[in-house]
């Protein structure tokens, strides 16, 4: 089973609509860069985010392994490409290395996952695969993305609707 990496978009959001137990139930293993967890934790701390409390636990109960990725030349070329963050670059550089799934949202890394080959998901992939393992009904899925749109989650309308069709074909 191929491991999944982890920006922060999705480990915040997850967490943020009270599903981080989701993590701990994935079969996967789970990794993210140094700069994720500075973050999700670090920096949501600072700010005096309650999810970032809760991600400090995961991490220090090693549900998500923290990773660099080796490949500096990789990682420095991949940081050429416009707007795209060193968080972004770490999660699909350790990706590529480790043979994982990225799981990002941001629409710059996605596109440069797809040039270099990067298999890669979204935040609602999550919430399917835990649907589909049977840590979360249909009902609570489709619930958690309305959620994580009123807390400030993006997403098109068409995403929305292909989304939640997803969901229900579960």
């Amino acid at each position: 089973m191929k491991p999944l990496v982890f920006n922060a978009t999705p480990l915040i959001y997850i967490t943020k609509v009270g599903l981080s137990k989701v993590f701990e139930g994935l079969k996967n293993e789970k990794l993210t860069s140094p700069q994720v967890k500075r973050e999700v934790v670090d920096e949501g701390k600072r700010k005096g985010v309650p999810d970032a409390i809760i991600l400090e636990k995961m991490f220090k109960n090693n549900v998500f392994k923290v990773t660099k990725p080796e490949n500096q030349k990789f990682l420095a070329s991949m940081l050429k490409t416009r707007g795209l963050h060193i968080t972004d670059a770490e999660v699909l550089g350790i990706a590529k290395e480790r043979g994982g799934i990225a799981v990002i949202d941001d629409e710059v890394a996605r596109k440069t996952a797809r040039i270099y080959g990067i298999s890669y998901v979204g935040t609602p992939y999550i919430l399917m695969r835990a649907v589909f393992q049977g840590l979360i009904t249909k009902e609570r899925a489709k619930q958690a993305i309305k959620e994580m749109i009123f807390a400030g989650w993006r997403c098109s309308i068409e995403s929305y609707a292909k989304i939640m069709d997803a969901i229900e074909k579960l």
